[in-house]
């Protein structure tokens, strides 16, 4: 079923890419955005209770955000060190949220 040279799914960009940077359309992160806020809002009594459903979704997806950074960064060991992490996320995390490294 999978075309002869195509990468796995994990291996293929998230967005659209232009030149050296990914992109995704402002709208239909919006247009998600407000899907998801809405959904939990319609199926909650208080706003202590939305903020909670928005952390643990955020917290979903931001896990496997990191979780495919980590898995695309090739790197066959799980760092255990502060240092090491700290410069994972100062590189490859932060480049692919916010497109530079942090400073």
């Amino acid at each position: 079923m999978s075309r002869a040279g195509a990468g796995s799914v994990l291996d293929r960009p998230l967005g659209r890419v232009r030149g050296t940077e990914t992109q995704v359309s402002l709208s239909a992160f919006a247009y998600l955005y407000s899907e998801l806020v809405q959904y939990h809002q319609s199926r909650v009594a208080s706003i202590s209770e939305l903020e909670r459903r928005l952390e643990s979704s955020g917290y979903g997806v931001g896990f496997k955000v990191l979780e495919l950074l980590a898995y695309r960064s090739r790197e066959s060991k799980r760092e255990t060190r502060i240092m090491s992490i700290l410069q994972f996320i100062s590189s490859s995390v932060w480049k692919s949220l916010f497109g530079k490294a942090a400073d």
